[in-house]
């Protein structure tokens, strides 16, 4: 059985000895890799628009549905929970739906990271906690953790559902 290899990585680009890597010629060059990383900009590139469009999602939603000072924190609270879902089926779904190097660094990376400050439920509970709302802090906290947790399964679940139902339809990914 040979195991599955990730879809991000080109092995046409990426041999198995590294980018980079010389043709061996003396037995102490081998397992030398090259000092630097070689970027993809294209890949880059689709990070960059995936990460604009997320924090400009989650900016607009902040300012059409502010949260007061000291209330249940409910627009991030929906923000990373609908973010954990998205990622979710991305990830299941990339390489059934759509074959393409960019999808899940567009949507994944890019769009749900900056969408998804996962960081501001520690900071949110932080303030909370500061200004003498315990309770509220404390709700959020488990309410973060079990909602995310929930929304990913049930991403997994819908992510399931559709490239499977793709796979019976006989479809190919498409480009």
């Amino acid at each position: 059985m040979e195991l599955p290899i990730d879809p991000d990585i080109d092995p046409d680009i990426d041999p198995p000895t590294g980018p980079g890597m010389r043709t061996v010629t003396s037995p102490f060059e081998v397992g030398r890799r090259p000092r630097w990383p070689q970027p993809r900009w294209d890949v880059l590139l689709a990070i960059f628009v995936g990460g604009c469009a997320g924090g400009l999602g989650r900016y607009g939603i902040g300012e059409v549905w502010p949260t007061a000072n000291g209330e249940f924190p409910w627009t991030i609270y929906a923000i990373n929970t609908a973010g954990a879902f998205v990622l979710a089926v991305v990830i299941v779904t990339s390489e059934q739906i759509v074959s393409s190097r960019y999808l899940r660094p567009l949507l994944g990376t890019g769009f749900c990271g900056a969408f998804t400050t996962f960081s501001s439920i520690v900071v949110t509970s932080d303030e909370l906690y500061a200004h003498r709302h315990p309770g509220v802090a404390s709700a959020y906290l488990a309410a973060s953790i079990v909602g995310g947790l929930a929304a990913a399964s049930f991403g997994l679940v819908v992510g399931r559902v559709v490239a499977g139902s793709r796979r019976r339809a006989g479809e190919e990914p498409s480009i």
